[in-house]
């Protein structure tokens, strides 16, 4: 007894950690985190730095406390996570992510320490936020509408100014949201939630906050992981252009030395760039759903639109190795691959726009159009980033907000040990943007990862193992050798994957577990089912009656015609939901599941043909029971009935492309 009780003591979950008074709990609920897994509230920081009694505002705090109990006089270390933007979320990013699991570097790491997720000064769940919900009404109100590139920014101009104008009203003093005041907050966090450093993990915009917070306040941290790396020193904004070409021809190279994207997407640049024309000529239409409201939209697809897609796509890891078939598709007219996607770019409601244009407009609109990278940039990128970038220095100057100057664009200077990550697909901030911040850090360890896009945590399981080994010892590099392992995309192309847009959009449905798709096809299962209910019912009420079996012998196979295609139909969701879940669940890339189904899984859509000669031979069964008399006029309704659900869920396979898999 003496020993489980010490063992419940060993084991029981660490004392919750003490707060500061500028921290205030709240629900978890209020940023739209369910279950217990997380402490929740807000840290109060001043609204600006230089007045500390003055005005103060919230930041939003998730925290996952440690799982294992600190050892005693143990400093208590956190592992923060900053996401980026200037403008995105890290609660409605992550916060389910880390609940569950998802990366192994956060669980790894949650052993030991807490992890906390914040919400930056103006974004999502801060206090206030900088939200404009005038571009999204935009959104709604002209996607459907063919314009003209120069009436669309002037609308987007006017929505954005709008929103500046409603944030004044309320009292919001925009030249307080800036990366200057924003990396003091991270101090203040860490003094509220009661920490001695921090272990500080940036992506995109938040590897800039990290970098000028380790200038403001060095004490803070205890090391730092710049993820897709945006350096003091150089603008984003001025090098877009060539970045983003430079995304694209890396692209079209990859897909070029790969054996099979070759063979299936030959001359991918060319097939691009002729599909962009084609569609500035003449606009495709898809139909996009708010996932939000279900309302659907038959928006406008021009070659800017579908160009600037492609760029936001290659961000996303997962994505890459489905960009060729995507561009074919696009081709072709098909568009179903993006019809998924974009309506997670156009219909965001997590992103604070005013945050990004009063950071950006205050450090990174210090050029001109005339200092653009163009060159060697190909012109169907060129063309539309000088006529953008133009609009973007207008609303700058309306913005109205002060510049940070040029000690905000002074290379850091640190000896925080430093992690970086870069991918070399990364369309905006480079593997030469993580560099240039490394070399002005001593000790940092910078890596490349071949195959990644923008954001490597979130990428695969080998920069998680890399970031959990780097934090428990900051003093040295950590393993690199797994990035041998991701060194080349895995092309989904022909020859991986057996394509279906319909079995896709089943498997997308899964992915999302969205349940309503498949309500009248489970039903249809459950009908036939019932066979092995009512089946045996009737065979013993003949027996007990003593009737004479039915003289035609193929009919008398119709309750095991139902029987199997019962079986078939229950086996293949069955199937598919494993399927779908095994790829989840390993981490695997589950784009593939969206365009169809990997070849690996072959034998499962042998399942619905299997299913379909059930159901034709049962069909057949009841027609000639219906010829010939068999059975009593009940019987022969009900085994009507469940021919008609399997004739009903062979028609359901068929419109959903599940037949015609090979």
């Amino acid at each position: 007894m003496f020993w489980l009780l010490a063992g419940a003591i060993i084991h029981a979950a660490p004392p919750p950690q003490t707060r500061g008074d500028a921290f205030e709990s709240a629900p978890c609920t209020t940023f739209k985190i369910s279950g217990d897994a997380f402490e929740c509230g807000y840290v109060r920081v001043p609204e600006q730095h230089a007045q500390p009694n003055g005005k103060q505002i919230k930041l939003a705090v998730a925290i996952l406390p440690r799982t294992l109990s600190a050892r005693a006089n143990e400093p208590q270390n956190a592992f923060v996570v900053a996401q980026g933007g200037p403008g995105g979320s890290t609660l409605d990013t992550f916060a389910n992510f880390f609940k569950l699991g998802y990366y192994p570097a956060v669980t790894d790491l949650n052993k030991e320490r807490d992890i906390v997720l914040y919400d930056q000064r103006g974004t999502l769940y801060a206090q206030p936020n900088l939200m404009c919900p005038e571009e999204l009404e935009l959104t709604f109100n002209t996607i459907e509408q063919d314009l003209a590139a120069e009436e669309a920014l002037q609308r987007g101009e006017a929505a954005a100014l709008a929103c500046r104008e409603r944030l004044a009203r309320e009292g919001i003093n925009l030249a307080a949201y800036n990366s200057v005041e924003n990396a003091l907050d991270v101090e203040d966090l860490r003094r509220a939630l009661g920490y001695a450093k921090l272990d500080f993990y940036g992506v995109s915009y938040g590897t800039l906050l990290a970098l000028h917070a380790m200038r403001a306040t060095p004490q803070t941290f205890r090391s730092v992981i710049l993820d897709a790396v945006v350096p003091a020193q150089m603008n984003p904004n001025a090098l877009a252009p060539q970045s983003m070409h430079r995304a694209f021809e890396q692209l079209f190279m990859a897909c070029a030395q790969d054996t099979e994207c070759q063979r299936a997407f030959p001359n991918l640049k060319q097939v691009l760039y002729e599909t962009v024309e084609a569609l500035d000529k003449q606009p495709a239409r898809v139909n996009l759903t708010d996932g939000d409201t279900g309302k659907s939209y038959n928006a406008v697809l021009d070659g800017d639109t579908y160009l600037n897609l492609l760029f936001q796509f290659i961000y996303n890891s997962e994505l890459i190795p489905a960009l060729p078939k995507m561009i074919y598709a696009a081709r072709d007219g098909n568009f179903d691959l993006l019809r998924v996607y974009w309506p997670l770019v156009a219909f965001d409601r997590t992103f604070a726009s005013g945050m990004y244009y009063s950071v950006m407009c205050a450090e990174d609109a210090d050029f001109t159009v005339s200092d653009l990278a163009l060159q060697g940039v190909d012109t169907h990128i060129a063309t539309p980033q000088k006529r953008d970038t133009a609009a973007f220095l207008q609303l700058c100057q309306k913005w109205n907000v002060p510049q940070l100057g040029a000690a905000a664009d002074a290379p850091v200077t640190s000896d925080i040990p430093t992690l970086v990550l870069s991918g070399e697909f990364d369309p905006i901030t480079p593997p030469p943007f993580g560099q240039a911040a490394a070399a002005t850090i001593q000790p940092s360890y910078a890596f490349v990862f071949p195959a990644y896009g923008h954001g490597a945590l979130t990428s695969g399981n080998c920069p998680n193992q890399m970031i959990a080994e780097f934090v428990r010892d900051p003093s040295r590099a950590p393993n690199a050798q797994c990035i041998k392992d991701v060194a080349r995309v895995p092309f989904i192309t022909p020859a991986t994957h057996l394509f279906s847009s319909g079995l896709g959009e089943i498997q997308s449905a899964m992915l999302r577990a969205k349940i309503e798709p498949f309500i009248v096809p489970l039903l249809l299962i459950l009908t036939l089912l019932t066979v092995f209910l009512i089946g045996p019912l009737v065979w013993l009420v003949r027996h007990l009656q003593k009737r004479p079996a039915e003289a035609n012998r193929f009919a008398r196979l119709a309750p095991w015609f139902a029987a199997l295609a019962g079986m078939f139909g229950a086996a293949f969701f069955v199937a598919l939901f494993i399927l779908v879940l095994s790829v989840a669940l390993s981490n695997d890339n589950t784009i593939g599941l969206v365009l169809g189904a990997p070849r690996a899984f072959a034998l499962v859509f042998v399942v619905p043909l299997l299913f379909g000669l059930s159901a034709l031979a049962l069909f057949v069964a009841v027609t000639i029971a219906w010829l010939r008399g068999t059975w009593q006029i009940p019987v022969r309704v009900y085994y009507t009935l469940l021919a008609l659900a399997a004739l009903g869920l062979t028609a359901w396979f068929a419109m959903n492309g599940v037949l015609t898999v090979f």
